[in-house]
């Protein structure tokens, strides 16, 4: 009966090649995401194992109001990651990604960016001569989104830690640039551009993060008139010594995700950036600079 059931399957294949149809494939489900990012997440502390190299800091927060868009650039992020950890170990050459897919993000395309990090690892663990297999995912039913993108948030906190290629303050500040943009093509031209307040020397990554976050708290009212949920992050334990660079850059992924949605849905248009002077050397007081521009934005987005 089995073997019936088997053929009468394949059957059903080929007539659906045969029509030009291809066979329904089921879609990744956040449990299977899940799954994958565990699976990383397992290969990533072999690896760090391996080298010798010291956990990060512990810290402690939860996400609120994730969607797959905001997993899909955090998973570009972490390959990029895990890209580097493969030029600096095996010595392969800089991967580039392709462009997001114009159309709504979905949790497939995630998985797979998630694989192709995972081939980068596999790489890395090959140069290492690992044999042994990494510990297997468990299951977990009750998975969220909100898990998997912390999850994948959590190894490229991990990676930043096995790399000597670290995101600098021109990256951050670059990011931060790019979403004034973005946002300046939803304003009217006489105040696209605020002027920026005065430079504040001395400022740390915390001060940078914590002004980041405030700004996108402040869009928040803005997103949901037109449809769209930023995420929120529900910091519950501060890390020793603060937020560190890795961790400013990381949250801009979202920051840029979330404007660019943003000012799509207000059918922005594509507009030159502003015209602000660009320091030689950017430090953390830049970029905080750099951000009071985005706030005074926010204020004017209806």
């Amino acid at each position: 009966m089995l073997d019936k059931i088997c053929r009468l399957g394949s059957v059903a294949v080929v007539l659906l090649l045969i029509l030009g149809m291809k066979p329904a494939v089921a879609e990744v489900t956040v449990i299977d995401l899940q799954r994958d990012v565990d699976s990383l997440l397992n290969e990533v502390e072999q690896i760090r194992s391996v080298m010798g190299i010291r956990p990060p800091r512990a810290r402690d927060f939860a996400l609120v109001g994730v969607v797959p868009r905001q997993i899909y650039f955090q998973a570009r992020t972490l390959f990029n990651k895990t890209n580097t950890l493969a030029q600096e170990v095996a010595g392969v050459s800089r991967q580039s990604l392709a462009p997001a897919p114009d159309r709504d993000l979905t949790l497939d395309d995630s998985a797979e960016l998630l694989a192709d990090a995972r081939a980068q690892l596999a790489i890395v663990r090959e140069a290492l001569e690992i044999a042994e297999a990494p510990a297997p995912a468990k299951p977990r039913r009750r998975a969220k989104a909100e898990d998997v993108m912390h999850d994948i948030i959590e190894a490229g906190y991990i990676l930043n830690q096995m790399t000597t290629e670290t995101p600098d303050w021109t990256q951050i500040y670059d990011r931060v640039y790019q979403t004034i943009t973005y946002v300046g093509g939803v304003l009217e031209e006489g105040v696209r551009y605020p002027s920026l307040e005065p430079f504040e020397c001395c400022k740390q990554p915390e001060a940078v993060y914590a002004r980041l976050v405030g700004t996108m708290e402040a869009a928040r009212q803005v997103a949901t008139k037109h449809g769209l949920e930023l995420v929120k992050i529900v910091p519950r334990v501060r890390a020793e010594g603060g937020a560190s660079p890795e961790t400013v850059y990381d949250l801009t992924t979202t920051l840029v995700s979330d404007f660019g949605e943003l000012t799509l849905r207000m059918d922005g248009d594509d507009i030159a950036g502003p015209s602000y002077a660009r320091p030689a050397r950017i430090l953390p007081s830049h970029v905080y600079q750099l951000v009071s521009a985005l706030e005074q934005q926010v204020k004017l987005l209806r």
